[in-house]
């Protein structure tokens, strides 16, 4: 009818349980990163993801269960984008390097910082030893596995080591995706592009020349 609404307008499609949870978590991806995980809204995600507000309750319980799950989804998302950044470029020189820091310049970052602000049972926030540290664990066997290949058989290659070289990489990319461009204060776009790659294959040819000592 002009002016009004058809009847077909209030109906929604039928979803898959798997469709429906994929899309719940999509929409709240997207209205976190406009406002943050305080910002969530259950009523605007069910309408984003074309689903019902009981449908989101069913799939992820409360509001602190649908945060959460976008927060550990992040964390796998976060493992997979760096063990395949190994997988690539299976060095810590400045090509592996450059696609870790661009992984957190395009969007890793800004998830961790979610994982912070996410409430854990309603009220603090996730312990990273519960939700961070399996993925970190998982990408230091991986690059100590590198290590030891290249190193040869006979290499005695100390895993702390290892761990530290993570631990240093990450922090350097978390922090240069939040804070680099202050830092830097660049005149224009290009002069950024230029002085970020200079710190990037500073800070990869840094930790190649660490590794080839062979520890």
């Amino acid at each position: 009818m002009p002016g009004g609404k058809s009847s077909n307008d209030n109906k929604r499609i039928r979803r898959t349980p798997a469709e429906a949870h994929r899309l719940i978590l999509e929409a709240a991806e997207a209205d976190m990163a406009r406002s943050g995980p305080a910002g969530l809204r259950l009523e605007a995600v069910a309408k984003a993801a074309g689903v019902s507000h009981p449908t989101v309750l069913h799939h992820f319980g409360s509001r602190e269960g649908l945060i959460r799950a976008v927060s550990l989804k992040t964390v796998q998302e976060l493992k997979s984008t760096l063990l395949q950044v190994l997988d690539t470029t299976p060095s810590t020189g400045p090509a592996a390097v450059r696609a870790t820091f661009a992984a957190y310049r395009e969007g890793l970052a800004q998830r961790m910082v979610w994982l912070l602000q996410s409430p854990g049972n309603g009220v603090s926030a996730i312990p990273l030893s519960e939700a961070g540290l399996p993925a970190f664990d998982e990408l230091v066997e991986a690059l100590h596995e590198v290590r030891q290949r290249l190193a040869g058989p006979d290499a005695r290659l100390n895993i702390a080591d290892t761990r530290a070289v993570v631990h240093l990489t990450t922090i350097a990319a978390f922090g240069d995706a939040l804070l680099g461009p202050r830092l830097r204060r660049a005149p224009d776009a290009a002069g950024e592009a230029a002085q970020r790659q200079h710190f990037e294959t500073w800070f990869g040819d840094l930790l190649a020349l660490y590794m080839s000592r062979g520890r």
